[in-house]
């Protein structure tokens, strides 16, 4: 009776302070900014069910992703076994046995776990202490945490293994049960004192379990709690798209994140669910190339900042006493960007959506960067000084070159290309963009297309003069206020000639006129041209006549790709007109390197490591692919400089889908 006293006020004790943790956890949250998460519940619950679930993401990387894999599954194979030995601290005879045949498979399974989760406990220790994996390693007070976790696991896991095996010594074994290995470790006991050691590692399973519960709120694997409802509240129909900011609302006073309180709850509970697995460093381009930008410290310090201020503020709400502010004045005085976020680090980030990518919990690293982004160029002026023109150059040209709108056709003059004002009954608007009008390689781009569409007898036109910038850039640098101006301006034009089909050669015009202008109130049917393009060939409008016998790679812009899903498309155009010789560069499709120049660092010097597009163009240089294709115009623009600067422009081409694609119908 004594046992069963005590064990009720250790379980009393243990589930307490955990729902004291975990409402506290709520509270923090509840100091962010309001967003809704809960819509289109059966895509999110279909994502729990490949991601969280089924692990679908750990799996993109095969050796770590199976030893997780074997935790989490055991993980939860062996909360029947948990179950019950907590049922056992009540009445010791407890056993899930009258279950029958259903009691048989679990506890063979839980048998079966249990060793697989030693040994793939044992694996990540070596992953991570012994091999020295880079993305694993922390500063010493993650790697102890690391230790205490994987530990704790392997502890609960070995207990339970030796508990079972301790009981059968005895000659206590559950009907229906079948644990054939405990039934193997049952011979390192004797009878006499295998009730003994059953007690002794009774105690140790649960009360393990019980300090490890707890722990976990303090811990990088607090995600043990939070990952499952992480994945699902994952916007499941974009993968990443910025919140509009409404500059006519009343009583706006920030813009953007000035601390952790402007930040959406979300981006709170992505903090305290990262696993600091490092899977967004290794494919950061930023980080690979030896920059100060790690996705990983912009998670774990807006946990960190949640956690330090978050609940100090539950004190003050609670005491009602505003002079607790006062004595924590060095904590409220920290600067969020600066003392807890890297600034250098807010101007590194391409917004290629790698990092979001390969997070196997679908943290968002993306909207915490742009938000500390839009605080700093809103409430500061703060940015980098290339920006300034830039920003300039948009407002007075609606470009971010220097080159005055008139000039917007000018491209087209000889080629015969109708002008909507001239010609607004179009099928098809041709959006040309600010590299296409302007840019003296990615005029080449428009010329090839707008001479496919003629060709193929498409009725389009384009803008000319009408057109300015589509406000990607001005958004993704945090210039909020000059991105609303321009969409809204050509919200206004695109409405004006009722535009429902648009027809673009840059991918990041692409992604905003698709899934950002619907916030203005402004939906079309907007094609990227390899999509166009490949649907021209198989409609049979036009013929690619001759084919190409030399080898091809193909370098994936990321708001092409990840951003949008589009991978097939240039690829069966390319296969098509090299006769299938084509390869695949080492990081392709959903897994492919940016090419450095989204998120404006097109506009920005890389001042620290190696340059993003040198070490893409190395990559490509390594297919020994004599012509390296692209889809992009800002991609073709770093590309050609990374070639330069290897010195290799005089031996490989790079050219865009479209060009290939004209110059096989000549």
């Amino acid at each position: 009776m004594i046992k069963e006293i005590i064990f009720a006020l250790i379980t009393l004790f243990a589930f307490g302070f955990l729902a004291y943790n975990l409402n506290r956890f709520r509270k923090i949250l509840k100091f962010c900014k309001e967003d809704n998460r809960t819509d289109e519940f059966a895509t999110r619950l279909k994502n729990v069910l490949k991601v969280a679930l089924f692990q679908s993401k750990i799996l993109r990387e095969p050796i770590a992703g199976i030893v997780h894999v074997l935790i989490f599954w055991g993980f939860l194979a062996l909360l029947f076994s948990a179950s019950e030995s907590v049922f056992q601290g009540f009445y010791q005879n407890f056993s899930w046995s009258f279950l029958g045949p259903l009691y048989t498979a679990i506890s063979f399974s839980n048998d079966i776990f249990c060793v697989l989760v030693v040994l793939a406990v044992l694996i990540s220790l070596s992953r991570r202490y012994v091999f020295r994996v880079k993305r694993l390693q922390g500063d010493k007070e993650e790697m102890f945490d690391a230790f205490v976790v994987l530990g704790s696991i392997f502890i609960i896991v070995l207990a339970l293994l030796l508990q079972n095996s301790a009981k059968i010594a005895s000659g206590f074994i559950d009907e229906n049960s079948y644990q054939p290995f405990a039934i193997v470790f049952s011979g390192f006991f004797t009878k006499e004192h295998s009730q003994v050691f059953y007690e002794i590692f009774w105690w140790v399973h649960i009360l393990w379990i019980y300090f490890f519960m707890n722990y976990l709120f303090y811990s990088k694997h607090f995600h043990v709690f939070t990952s499952v409802q992480n994945v699902f509240f994952r916007d499941p129909v974009f993968f990443f798209k910025p919140k509009r900011i409404n500059f006519e609302a009343e009583n706006i006073e920030k813009f953007g994140a000035v601390d952790f309180e402007d930040l959406s709850w979300k981006s709170i509970h992505d903090g305290f669910s990262c696993t600091h697995c490092g899977r967004c460093d290794s494919v950061c381009p930023a980080n690979i190339t030896g920059k100060v930008l790690s996705p990983r410290q912009i998670i774990i310090q807006i946990r960190k900042r949640a956690y330090e201020k978050g609940k100090l503020l539950l004190r003050i709400e609670k005491s009602e006493d505003n002079n607790l502010q006062h004595k924590d004045k060095k904590i409220f005085e920290r600067k969020f960007i600066g003392d807890y976020q890297n600034w250098e680090a807010l101007w590194q980030c391409t917004t290629c959506g790698a990092c979001m990518m390969e997070c196997p919990i679908n943290i968002e690293h993306l909207h915490p960067i742009l938000e500390m982004r839009r605080s700093q160029v809103l409430m500061e002026a703060k940015f980098p000084p290339l920006l300034q023109n830039v920003f300039t150059s948009l407002e007075n040209n609606f470009a971010p070159w220097q080159f005055p709108s008139a000039e917007r056709a000018d491209w087209a003059k000889d080629l015969g290309v109708k002008v909507a004002g001239e010609h607004p009954n179009f099928e098809y608007l041709f959006w040309v963009g600010c590299a296409g009008s302007f840019d003296e390689r990615a005029k080449k781009i428009s010329r090839a297309f707008a001479q496919i569409l003629q060709k193929a007898n498409i009725d389009f036109a384009i803008l000319g003069p009408e057109e300015v910038c589509n406000g990607d850039v001005a958004r993704r640098t945090g210039n909020e206020y000059l991105a609303d101006y321009l969409i809204r301006t050509n919200v206004e034009t695109l409405s004006k000639y009722n535009v429902k089909k648009i027809l673009t050669i840059c991918p990041h015009c692409y992604n905003i006129l698709k899934n950002e202008y619907p916030d203005y109130g402004f939906t079309a049917e907007v094609i990227h041209h390899t999509q166009f393009i490949a649907a021209l060939i198989e409609e049979k409008r036009i013929n690619l006549k001759s084919k190409f016998n030399i080898l091809a790679t193909f370098h994936d812009s990321c708001y092409l790709g990840r951003y949008n899903n589009i991978y097939d498309f240039p690829r069966n155009i390319l296969r098509a007109a090299f006769d299938g010789n084509f390869v695949e560069a080492k990081r392709s499709k959903d897994k492919g390197l940016c090419c450095g120049a989204g998120g404006g660092m097109m506009f920005l010097e890389e001042t620290q490591g190696k340059r993003v597009n040198v070490e893409r163009i190395e990559e490509l240089l390594a297919t020994n692919a004599s012509v390296i294709t692209a889809s992009c115009p800002f991609c073709m623009t770093m590309l050609e400089d990374g070639l330069k600067s290897k010195n290799k422009d005089d031996v490989v081409q790079i050219k865009d889908v479209s060009e290939i694609v004209l110059e096989s119908l000549i």
